[in-house]
């Protein structure tokens, strides 16, 4: 084989080379990771928190009752809270303790009322003459042990705070299904 034979082949790889590489560099720079299903997640930094992908097995209407604005803590007015519910499929409507509170409970439906344990006494009132009221999830702040027993004597459901949220939407979950099957509030974990 002569030199300028040898020549030309070294010289045809190497053009066969640079366009491979080039071709290589091209293609990777312009895709993107395709994974199955589910291995996206596994990648480092890519995973799902508990608020963006929990969905309510029961998704309910919910009335929260915010307390008058002189009270200044309350649990209910969590933000976060009221966009956990939403991500998680329940509707929310929010109203302030207002007079009316009969008719607003008698106008539309609603499956859970979240209020404040103050409060709960008024919803009760206001709920009373529905034909199937709904469920009251009294949530009970920094409560000694004495103010916990009394508390779920006179309210159907009791969320003692500060709770964690999947603790809450797990709750509410279960006061969904006992309203499906009928069952008291003797079956609910936690209540």
């Amino acid at each position: 084989m002569t030199t300028r034979r040898l020549a030309s082949i070294v010289g045809r790889m190497r053009y066969r080379l640079a366009l491979g590489a080039a071709l290589v560099a091209f293609t990777a720079l312009g895709s993107q990771v395709a994974s199955a299903c589910g291995d996206k997640f596994l990648l480092v930094g890519r995973g799902v928190t508990f608020r963006r992908a929990y969905a309510a097995i029961h998704p309910a209407s919910i009335l929260v009752v915010l307390p008058p604005k002189g009270v200044k803590s309350a649990a209910v007015r969590d933000s976060s809270l009221l966009a956990a519910l939403k991500m998680a499929g329940h509707r929310v409507e929010v109203v302030q303790q207002p007079a009316n509170l009969s008719e607003i409970l008698g106008r539309s439906r609603h499956d859970i009322v979240l209020a404040e344990r103050t409060d709960v006494s008024e919803v009760l009132a206001g709920a009373a003459g529905q034909p199937k009221p709904p469920s009251i999830v009294g949530v009970v702040e920094n409560a000694s042990a004495t103010e916990l027993t009394s508390a779920r004597r006179q309210i159907e459901y009791v969320l003692e705070t500060p709770q964690s949220l999947p603790h809450i939407l797990n709750l509410l979950d279960d006061v969904m299904k006992a309203r499906f099957s009928g069952v008291g509030r003797t079956s609910i974990p936690g209540a």
